[in-house]
């Protein structure tokens, strides 16, 4: 494979000039700067000699509903660690014997091999891609409502995530591996939500959808940091909240015990509760007075519709209930959330590139649960460190987003924060949001829920 360039544009082409289609207009679309776009390139290089030896047809597997399988993406982080040359000098058969060869342990590395840092682009890059490919190609072409459609999407998030980490970095892991927004704008994205969810979360046909606070209060527990699995995990009782002006809290650990249905692959759950070695998974952490007064406007109106509609109560202890009453039971319908959600923002120009961000490849930010973790991460990483000293900034971070003290994660939110300082009083600003909030006297209640 080649790169040419003919005016403002770049082809990648095999080496007989067949033009790669999708990769081309995935560069053209996602990079502006030659250098990124090279480097870029050869990521896409890697990817193209896995699906041709694996004879990957992403359309295919689409009306499937799946995508990499876990052999193709144990080959794939090999692959990106050694040289391209190598690579696409490869047979198909020494491809996939790689992939069948691997195990779960850490790739070991040729003595010509890349750096870590540079493996791990490389993964960003192709799980990029591979994001982009869903999202632009076949998502367009695809029932959007159908089951194998939302299988599908979670498959697609899931192996991105699983790629972003494939490879161990070196001691100075990149920040670009955190996909977050600036300070400034994730305050004014979490504005939105809190004060405006009749416009963010309405509908497909416009209107306002019956689980509009439950929603909301999701959406802003997930700019606290917890993860979407966390969310549909948590319990009533985990949420203690001593009133307005007030910080609540939020316990985190493991209630899948409670629930009476078998649990399948696409049910909530905290993360890491089979593996104490690698997350913090039963923790406590304070939330925001805003984020406690949604989520008690949620308990205190919705949740008693609908737990009291019926002839028992199918909550079966749960905070976060679907709609016939029991517990949330498919990430999917979380996921779903934050999907209506991200396309009214990005109507709005909520996710749209900050000019200020040196990190985000493309012109729009992919908004999902992680998207506002990360953020939430970088907030708190910058506005600590004002007044703290980085170890125990570091050390406090791993409590309160449920890592392990082993964890190199909060190393990357500190090199991200030297380009994204922020300086607010985070206290003053929800405070003020509230009194916001009590001005505008709940224009909710103004509105018809369909």
């Amino acid at each position: 494979m080649k790169l040419e360039t003919h005016g403002s544009k770049v082809y990648l082409a095999s080496d007989t000039g067949v033009l790669h289609v999708s990769g081309t207009l995935y560069l053209n679309e996602s990079y502006a700067n030659h250098h990124t776009i090279n480097a870029a390139a050869r990521a896409l290089r890697v990817w193209i000699r896995l699906a041709d030896a694996f004879d990957i047809d992403l359309a295919a597997r689409s009306l499937e509903g799946r995508w990499l399988t876990e052999v193709e993406k144990k080959a794939l982080r090999y692959l990106v660690l050694q040289p391209i040359e190598a690579i696409e000098s490869m047979s198909d058969r020494a491809v996939r014997t790689i992939g069948k060869a691997m195990t779960q342990r850490q790739p070991s590395k040729r003595l010509d091999a890349v750096e870590p840092n540079t493996a791990i682009k490389r993964l960003m890059v192709i799980a990029d891609f591979l994001q982009w490919f869903h999202k632009k190609i076949l998502e367009p072409r695809t029932p959007t409502m159908s089951l194998v459609s939302e299988n599908l999407r979670r498959e697609v998030e899931v192996c991105a995530e699983e790629l972003k980490k494939g490879v161990r970095g070196t001691k100075s892991m990149h920040p670009h591996r955190i996909r977050s927004v600036p300070t400034e704008r994730f305050l004014q994205i979490y504005t939105s939500m809190y004060l405006r969810p009749a416009d963010i979360l309405r509908t497909r046909d416009g209107k306002i959808g019956r689980n509009l606070l439950r929603d909301r209060a999701m959406l802003l527990l997930a700019s606290e940091g917890l993860r979407p699995g966390a969310i549909g995990n948590l319990a009533l009782q985990d949420f203690k909240w001593a009133g307005q002006l007030e910080h609540g809290y939020i316990a985190i650990k493991d209630n899948t015990a409670r629930r009476t249905k078998n649990l399948s692959t696409s049910t909530p759950v905290q993360k890491g509760v089979a593996s104490s070695q690698r997350y913090n998974s039963e923790i406590t952490v304070p939330i925001w007075p805003t984020t406690a007064q949604s989520i008690q406007d949620y308990i205190s109106s919705e949740r008693v519709t609908i737990t009291t509609q019926g002839l028992r109560n199918r909550s079966e202890g749960f905070l976060f209930l679907a709609e016939h009453g029991g517990p949330i039971g498919d990430r999917g319908t979380i996921a779903n959330v934050f999907r209506r959600a991200g396309n009214e923002l990005a109507k709005i120009g909520l996710l749209s590139k900050d000019p200020s961000d040196p990190y985000l490849h493309g012109e729009a930010y992919d908004f999902n649960a992680y998207l506002l973790r990360h953020s939430s991460a970088s907030l708190f990483y910058a506005t600590k460190s004002e007044t703290m000293n980085t170890d125990v900034v570091t050390d406090l971070m791993r409590m309160r987003f449920g890592w392990c003290k082993e964890s190199d994660m909060p190393s990357l939110y500190a090199q991200r924060a030297l380009s994204n300082a922020a300086s607010i009083t985070v206290d003053d600003y929800m405070e003020s949001l509230l009194a916001e909030a009590r001005a505008a006297r709940n224009p909710m209640e103004k509105n018809d829920y369909s």
